[in-house]
């Protein structure tokens, strides 16, 4: 323990001496430990996390192929579905827990906050199932689905939907 001291006490020494390499170094360190650290998290945020629903081993996508709806439009061969196809391999499919459904595509809207004076803001929308939240274990910010959820609510609470 008592050469490591001296060890340490040698090297500030040094480096006391060479102001000019010390904060070369230290700046080396930084910017490579800071960067090291943002690549990481970012691949860890994009790549190795889990999806944010309850369990993400119990999902999967109907269709074939993974560039639907890039810039606007249905790409290649991904499978696309209507709606009245989605009610009846929900009632006819006991196999799947829950089956949700999403819109291809996707509409521009105007948005504002109501009584807000400031000018509406253009949003990509995009419709789905009543159930998709639930079925993926998260709760919706708002909108349709959290109307839904309020309106469940007050059934279960004994009043009309």
């Amino acid at each position: 323990m008592q050469n490591l001291y001296g060890t340490l006490r040698y090297t500030v020494r040094q480096l006391r001496l060479a102001p000019v390499f010390t904060a070369a170094a230290i700046l080396t360190l930084a910017l490579g430990i800071g960067g090291t650290t943002a690549i990481f998290t970012l691949i860890h945020e994009v790549m190795l996390r889990s999806l944010p629903v309850s369990d993400p081993g119990l999902l999967y996508r109907v269709g074939d192929g993974d560039d639907c709806c890039v810039e606007g439009g249905p790409q290649d061969r991904w499978g696309m579905y209507s709606f009245p196809l989605y009610e009846r391999l929900k009632a006819a499919t006991p196999e799947f827990a829950e089956l949700a459904a999403f819109q291809a595509g996707g509409a521009r809207l105007s948005v504002r906050r109501e009584g807000s004076a400031n000018a509406a803001k253009p949003l990509r929308s995009e419709y789905v199932t009543g159930n998709y939240f639930s079925t993926l274990g998260v709760k919706s910010f708002g909108g349709r689905a959290a109307d839904v959820r309020r309106r469940q609510t007050v059934c279960a609470a004994g009043g009309r939907a």
